[in-house]
């Protein structure tokens, strides 16, 4: 993810990461050529508060620049999706940037719809945030 993406991240600990794949709410799957990854989608389980159900939050989709554009992304949702419908979520929503024209090209492709929402990032505790100013 860190290389498609080039957002940087650390090393991820053997600890950390089996702890995240134990994890029955986390979902990845993994596109393999000659054994190596070329391709990643990330998901989470959310149980909902309104109704009695679970929604699939996907959170990384990732396909290396030279694997692009030949189904690998369009493989992983599907599979993403048949293995949700297997386990009784029938929604999964994906956030893209409104500037990341190819990514939501790929998800109306894919048969998605646009729903109009802004995500608000906070990224310390707000008494942090208000001691600061």
């Amino acid at each position: 993810m860190t290389d498609v993406f080039d957002e940087g991240g650390g090393p991820l600990s053997a600890e950390y990461v089996g702890t995240l794949l134990s994890r029955p709410d986390f979902w990845a799957l993994a596109a393999l050529e000659d054994g190596k990854p070329i391709g990643g989608i990330t998901a989470h389980v959310i149980p909902m508060t309104r109704h009695e159900a679970r929604e699939l939050f996907i959170y990384d989709l990732a396909v290396l620049a030279t694997h692009q554009r030949r189904g690998v992304g369009r493989r992983l949702v599907e599979t993403l999706g048949s293995s949700a419908a297997a386990a009784g979520i029938s929604v999964a929503f994906v956030p893209a940037d409104v500037e990341d024209e190819h990514a939501i090209g790929f998800y109306h492709a894919l048969g998605g719809d646009a729903a109009p929402v802004t995500i608000f990032t906070f990224e310390q505790p707000a008494t942090e945030r208000r001691a600061a100013t």
